[in-house]
């Protein structure tokens, strides 16, 4: 009996390897592992994230992101936008195809090769996009300077959340809009320690010198929050 059980016992190990291994570095997208095995993941799918991973839409891109941003920075001339853990720019080519957005995009990311293929489809817009290599807690950027800080369906993959939004802020002009996702689809539950609770997200964000414009449900698996910096009684 024993010959049998032994061997049983591996398969049922090494399935359950594989089905951890799967879920981590595929479902999980390496969020419990850190910037060491999230970064190359990402550069490894780069040249096909798009099209065959997130299968991103242009006008669904442009319902869901481009118009609402440029209605919301509407009033703002030239308004300078910071897209915190950028990948391939998904926010910069969404917003800079929308007419009433006059303004620059700066693309922020640690995955070297997710820039290089954002660079490469936003050329017709090379004097208006920029392109950062750069971690997401320790933004090469001076105080209060940006009219836009968004960071969409990144907050999970980063070391320190709030730490990344600490530096959202500080880069961020009083007045500025941040505009930031929390994961609460059923994969949530099990990124222990990389999401929040609806409750403890809109904590978060009262904690933080912001006035909150909306929360709302996003693109399936996230809530997606509007704020504004408070602009401190002596401004």
């Amino acid at each position: 009996m024993e010959a049998y059980v032994l061997p049983a016992l591996c398969v049922v190990l090494g399935a359950l390897g594989l089905a951890l291994a799967y879920w981590e570095l595929i479902l999980a997208e390496g969020a419990h592992l850190g910037p060491r095995v999230v970064i190359p993941l990402y550069d490894w799918v780069a040249g096909r994230y798009d099209q065959h991973i997130k299968r991103f839409d242009l006008t669904t891109e442009a319902d869901i992101v481009g118009l609402p941003l440029a209605r919301e920075l509407a009033d703002c001339d030239a308004p300078r936008v910071l897209d915190v853990c950028a990948g391939t720019g998904r926010v910069s080519r969404a917003l800079l195809r929308q007419l009433a957005f006059d303004g620059t995009v700066v693309n922020v990311d640690l995955a070297a090769r997710m820039l290089r293929v954002g660079r490469e489809t936003t050329l017709r817009w090379s004097g208006r996009v920029h392109w950062l290599r750069s971690p997401a807690d320790q933004l090469p950027i001076p105080d209060n300077v940006v009219d836009c800080v968004t960071c969409l369906e990144a907050l999970e993959f980063v070391p320190d959340a709030r730490a990344a939004l600490a530096e959202c802020l500080r880069v961020l002009k009083p007045g500025g809009l941040l505009v930031i996702t929390n994961r609460v689809g059923w994969e949530a539950r099990f990124l222990v320690g990389k999401t929040f609770s609806r409750p403890a997200f809109r904590q978060l964000l009262a904690d933080l010198p912001l006035d909150v414009l909306r929360v709302e449900p996003w693109a399936v698996d996230y809530d997606l929050a509007w704020a504004r910096k408070r602009i401190a009684a002596c401004e």
